[in-house]
Formats: structure tokens, sequence, C-alpha cells
């Protein structure tokens, strides 16, 4: 029995990283002075999905990107230098940003210890009311 295509819904979005992978993947290939025939040919692929591939509409498994690297002479971080640029600097935190997420897990810590150990915290004594007149 023929499989019938699910009915109904639109098609799944592409992931945002194809497009800026496809714009380095033909800027690496051009800078090569390399067709997209070329490149299939060396990658041993087909030269309409280099071009799907470029265009973001394939997305290219690991394999697939490992052989353009090859083909291209390329380590395969370089297809991604565009979406990871390497000077990207990590966000670090403060020495005082660091003493104030410390002394909040250690309260926090306190706090969980005293509930797991069934242990509340007594209630502050109340001053006895005053009398209205």
């Amino acid at each position: 029995m023929p499989r019938r295509k699910p009915t109904g819904g639109s098609p799944r979005p592409r992931p945002a990283i194809l497009k800026p992978l496809g714009a380095q993947l033909r800027r690496l290939r051009l800078e090569r002075s390399l067709s997209q025939e070329r490149l299939a040919e060396r990658a041993g692929l087909n030269y309409k999905y280099i071009g799907q591939v470029e265009l973001a509409k394939q997305d290219p498994g690991a394999d697939v990107l490992v052989r353009l690297a090859r083909a291209l002479a390329v380590p395969v971080g370089q297809l991604f230098e565009t979406i990871t640029p390497q000077d990207a600097v990590p966000y670090k935190l403060s020495p005082a940003d660091i003493d104030a997420m410390r002394a909040a897990l250690d309260s926090l810590m306190t706090t969980v210890e005293r509930v797991r150990n069934r242990q509340s915290r007594p209630l502050p004594v109340r001053a006895p009311r005053q009398r209205r007149r």
C-alpha cells in the first residue's frame, strides 16, 4: 500500500542556522574559484544539492558538512565561522555578582536542609498588642 502524505499542517520551518551556513559555504566556494559542479564532484554530492544548501533549502547533516569541508580544504568549524565568530567573548561575572550568588545559594541550601530535616523555622515573637483607649 503506498504511503500518503500527512494532510493539513504547514511544512516544518527551516532552522535559522541554514541561511548563514549557506552563505558561508558559497563564500568559501567562490574564494576558491569553484563552481557548484566542481565542489559537488570533489565532495561526492549532486550540484543541485549544493545549490539548495547555499540557498538554505536543504539541511545538511554532519556527514555532508565534513565532505564539504574536505572538498574546500578547510576545517569543519570554518563552515560555522559566521555563526559562531572566533572573537566572541563569553560573559564574565563580576566578583560582586559571584559573592551575591554565593550568599543566595548558601541561604537557599540552608532552607532546603531545614525543610528536608523537617525543622521548621520558629516564627518571630510578636510584641503584645496594645489596647486602644
